[in-house]
């Protein structure tokens, strides 16, 4: 394994259009930071991979265009760099100020970096060589998961760092495709969508008080129903 005083770095930026200036501009601002490849193709599970393998470097990151970077991420993830750790990505907060009142909650009982339900797949690095015989779904939302699954049955771990200044300035997904991803590519089976439910009926409440919002429990609901509304309808889908 490199030192991290020669550990070269090659960043994945996939964008609509533009990519975003901020986020460039502070990757080309860390120490040890490679080329950037700022990829348009669609869908992003295939701009991913296809980006990734455009790089030169054994580690590589992928970052998506609506989040913002410390100076020292690069730094901070490549220090738990391991032999069996074949990608490491890391807690951000929301700017959306409804996500990021249920994740402060669900933070204050739970480590975020422990939960097996989110990868964190939009700030990670990862062994280029694992994207050689990935075969992506052609998916914008919900990959997470299923990449995260592919690392795991090629034999490495997947590793989430705690808090380290990430931040996601996205705004929500379509939850409804994103429970149809998770139904279909057998991400939450009954157990854990039911999990996932009552964690959401539990935690809702609170991340709305947190807030002093009402906007916050609607917000938070409405996603719960989209994605609950997904799962159910690619289970019909599956049964006809």
């Amino acid at each position: 394994m490199p030192s991290d005083d020669d550990l070269q770095v090659d960043f994945v930026v996939p964008s609509r259009d533009k990519a975003n200036p901020a986020l460039l501009s502070q990757i080309r601002s860390m120490s040890h930071a490679g080329q950037v490849i700022n990829t348009h193709e669609k869908p992003l599970s295939v701009a991913r991979k296809h980006g990734v393998l455009a790089a030169k470097t054994e580690w590589v990151a992928m970052v998506d265009d609506d989040m913002l970077l410390p100076s020292d991420w690069l730094q901070k993830t490549t220090q738990a760099i391991q032999p069996n750790i074949g990608a490491i990505g890391t807690v951000a907060v929301h700017k959306n100020p409804h996500a990021a009142a249920y994740e402060r909650v669900v933070g204050t009982i739970y480590n975020l970096s422990k939960l097996d339900t989110n990868p964190h797949i939009n700030n990670i690095i990862i062994r280029r060589t694992l994207m050689e015989n990935y075969d992506p779904p052609k998916l914008f939302f919900g990959e997470d998961q299923y990449f995260k699954r592919y690392v795991q049955k090629t034999g490495y771990h997947w590793k989430v760092l705690p808090f380290i200044g990430a931040t996601h300035l996205g705004t929500s997904k379509n939850y409804v495709t994103i429970g149809i991803s998770y139904r279909r590519y057998g991400h939450f089976g009954l157990y854990k969508l039911m999990r996932r439910m009552a964690a959401r009926i539990i935690f809702t409440p609170f991340a709305a008080l947190s807030n002093l919002s009402f906007q916050t429990l609607t917000y938070l609901t409405k996603l719960n129903v989209e994605f609950f509304a997904g799962w159910a309808k690619e289970l019909v889908t599956e049964k006809l």
